[in-house]
């Protein structure tokens, strides 16, 4: 899952930090940064760790790129140790080799940190590839100046809605106000889809037979969940109407500071972020809507987690890193940032236990696969390329999806 997240994209081009310029000391290659002020306080307390034994070097990391970019390095025998990655995903990785096993290097004391399940979520095969540190999902902030200003009750607002129920109250702002009904960053627009498509079954085990890849595009059910997210689009329910399918996660910010939207999507490791970043004072913290009649909701969503690819020259290094960063000073770190670690955390950390209820009350509704697992391309479409081209070009996305989905299974 894809989701992280107090997001934003960083720069293209790589950024290089050294953090001692002594060449005897080995590299550490990392790329593991999200934007966001915990994200990037944790990448400093590492360098900071480790600087003295290593050089380390970070590069940038960018949710759309960052399978390529290691593939990439593979190919080229180029150096990367350490990388962030989601580790319900790394069939991607583990399917080619290009995946170490940490298996190994989990011993008894440093197994006994994790919370209980967190290390099955990376293992494939019995094998430990992926060491999971916090738990995400998207969620939705709510600017409660702007659904007053839009005559709706704070009440009317339910931790838990029906995607009809959201649709109205986003109608009823467009309405009464000249604010948006909702928002999301570009970034993240696959998301509305990606869950469309979990949700619309009436069980879980039809459920599981979409995400094995054995259901076609063209299912009636499939088509419905498409369409669920067109028409919140050409109705203009989103910021800012006419291309809000392009919206920056700067421009986001923008809006939200000048309160122009009633409902913003986000990842919620990022929801207390942004509310520090707007300056929100009146909010509320909802669940993603529901899109369908499953009474279990399947939810989106997942763990970041970490892993070495295999053109890591430095192992040794990049496992150090990783318990580092996966230890009581990292977890309560992010903890105390507004995050849900997944690991233990000091007993004495300054954690506002309501708001972080809100934003893991969902976390047991997370389905453990997904569609986007049956294959790269399909995989890639999905998170780069939808809601845009369903838009845009209709069935014929289902198409070119079916064809993706027909040549994976077939392998």
């Amino acid at each position: 899952m894809h989701f992280e997240a107090a997001q934003g994209k960083l720069e293209k081009t790589d950024t290089v930090k050294v953090a001692a310029s002594s060449g005897e000391k080995q590299d550490l290659v990392i790329m593991i940064t999200n934007p966001g002020d915990v994200n990037n306080e944790v990448e400093q307390r590492l360098i900071e760790k480790l600087g003295d034994k290593y050089n380390i070097i970070t590069k940038t990391w960018d949710s759309a790129s960052v399978e390529q970019t290691v593939k990439t390095a593979a190919a080229a025998d180029e150096q990367i140790d350490l990388v962030q990655y989601w580790p319900n995903q790394m069939n991607s990785f583990t399917e080619v080799g290009l995946a170490t096993d940490l298996t190994p290097y989990m011993d008894d004391e440093w197994k006994a940190t994790f919370n209980e399940g967190v290390l099955d979520i990376g293992t494939y095969d019995e094998k430990l590839y992926n060491v999971a540190y916090k738990t995400v999902y998207p969620a939705m902030l709510v600017d409660l100046e702007v659904t007053r200003a839009a005559g709706i009750k704070d009440e009317e607002i339910k931790d838990q809605m029906t995607w009809e129920e959201f649709c109205e109250l986003c109608r009823k702002i467009q309405e009464n106000t000249d604010m948006s009904g909702a928002g999301i960053p570009d970034t993240y627009a696959c998301w509305l889809t990606r869950n469309a498509v979990m949700q619309v079954w009436d069980t879980d085990e039809e459920l599981d037979k979409w995400n094995a890849g054995e259901v076609s595009f063209k299912d009636e059910h499939i088509v419905k969940a498409f369409d669920m997210v067109k028409d919140v689009f050409e109705e203009g329910l989103f910021y800012p109407g006419e291309g809000a399918l392009a919206v920056t996660q700067d421009q986001l910010y923008g809006a939200i500071s000048a309160h122009k939207i009633g409902f913003i999507f986000e990842p919620t490791t990022a929801v207390k972020t942004t509310i520090d970043n707007s300056g929100l004072k009146e909010y509320k913290v909802c669940d993603f809507p529901a899109m369908g009649n499953n009474p279990t909701n399947p939810l989106l969503g997942g763990c970041d987690g970490y892993f070495i690819p295999t053109c890591a020259k430095n192992t040794e290094g990049a496992i150090e890193a990783m318990k580092y960063l996966t230890g009581e000073e990292i977890m309560t770190l992010r903890a105390e940032g507004g995050q849900v670690p997944c690991a233990k955390i000091a007993s004495g950390a300054n954690v506002d236990e309501a708001f972080m209820e809100s934003i893991s009350r969902c976390s047991d509704q997370i389905y453990p696969t997904e569609i986007i697992n049956v294959g790269a391309e399909l995989s890639d479409y999905l998170q780069n390329q939808m809601p845009a081209n369903y838009i845009y070009n209709g069935e014929a996305s289902l198409d070119e999806l079916e064809e993706m989905r027909e040549a994976a299974v077939s392998k």
